[in-house]
């Protein structure tokens, strides 16, 4: 691989590496801050070994933004809020009925508290912060693919 060009380097990583990382990970969403780091670690490897620069003083961050890659932890996120969006419309079986808020607002969800890290992290507790974010023109999209763009641009929009 390493004498391969970067494009099929970087589809590599994408087909074949990314995916180990990104199994469940709405469901399991690691928390503490030494797992996300191992987790960033990785992608920060892969993007230098496509791009083949491991000089010290590149910006690997720089790196990541060339070959269009977000972060572990916004494509995390962005995975929760998609596995949301599909329950709220029947595309997936989780029940969002008991976290919704008493209130005229139909896409809004009560935040839920926690004493306990592990539940404080949980899909529900964490995803309704985010959800409740973001603008009711991303939570009104029309399928999937729309509200994927959306999230993506709104991250991207507000960095």
């Amino acid at each position: 691989m390493y004498c391969c060009p970067p494009d099929i380097k970087a589809t590599a990583y994408i087909s074949l590496v990314r995916p180990h990382l990104e199994y469940a990970t709405a469901a399991w969403d690691p928390y503490l801050v030494g797992d996300c780091i191992q987790m960033e670690k990785v992608q920060r490897r892969a993007a230098r070994f496509v791009k083949r620069d491991y000089k010290s003083t590149t910006s690997v961050s720089s790196l990541i933004s060339q070959l269009g890659w977000q972060t572990m932890s916004d494509r995390r996120r962005n995975s929760r809020l998609s596995l949301m969006y599909k329950s709220l419309h029947g595309l997936a079986c989780i029940s969002t009925s008991p976290f919704r808020r008493p209130s005229a607002d139909d896409d809004a969800f009560c935040v839920l508290s926690s004493r306990i890290d592990p539940y404080k992290y949980s899909f529900y507790p964490c995803t309704v912060v985010d959800w409740n974010a973001l603008l009711a023109s991303v939570k009104s999209r029309p399928s999937i693919y729309s509200f994927r763009c959306a999230i993506r641009s709104s991250l991207t929009n507000s960095i």
